[in-house]
């Protein structure tokens, strides 16, 4: 392959694996609606329109908070049948 080429299929690369990362508010609006729905102060459609297109800031409060979630129902005995992935 010509030396030319290998950057740009790099970059290629690179662009669809950050483009398939799962997105932290996305899994975290998952987990809290099929965890805690009904929940006093879960409301879904609140959740998703908050967390909708969020930017990087916002997704580390996602993570954070997902990981504070899922730590909380661990240590409360809370099982959840959620697709998101527990730590």
């Amino acid at each position: 392959m010509p030396h030319a080429r290998r950057p740009m299929l790099a970059a290629a690369l690179l662009c669809l694996a950050v483009a398939c990362e799962p997105d932290p508010c996305s899994d975290y609006v998952d987990y809290m609606c099929d965890c805690h729905d009904g929940e006093p102060g879960v409301d879904c459609e609140a959740l998703e329109n908050t967390y909708a297109d969020a930017g990087p800031d916002l997704q580390d409060e996602c993570v954070i908070a997902l990981e504070d979630q899922q730590d909380e129902d661990a240590q409360n005995g809370v099982e959840c049948d959620s697709d998101v992935a527990t730590e």
